[in-house]
């Protein structure tokens, strides 16, 4: 099992979790760490694929300040290459994700 940490962004210019073999994703953290409700976007993408509203799974995903939304209710397996992006476009909240996956 491993652990990832991301600070998350405005955009989606890096992913917040990139497999490197075929990969079971088991839990996704996703803090608020400010004052403020936030929203954010979380878009998941096959080996080689660009980010595009093809591949959001969670869209404007409300985040209560200084709360953190588990995902965890069903488990997504990657292929190598397939990456995990979050995006905060029209938050001003701040949030970092933490991904806990483990290799197949």
């Amino acid at each position: 099992m491993a652990i990832t940490n991301f600070q998350v962004a405005t955009t989606t210019g890096s992913a917040a979790f990139t497999a490197t073999a075929d990969t079971a994703v088991t839990v996704i953290y996703i803090t608020n760490k400010s004052n403020a409700d936030g929203t954010v976007d979380v878009y998941v993408t096959p080996n080689g694929a660009s980010v595009t509203e093809n591949h959001l799974i969670y869209s404007q995903l409300t985040i209560k300040a200084r709360d953190t939304y588990i995902i965890d209710t069903e488990k997504m397996i990657l292929e190598s290459g397939a990456k995990v992006w979050i995006a905060a476009p029209d938050s001003a909240a701040q949030f970092n994700a933490t991904i806990s996956t483990i290799g197949l």
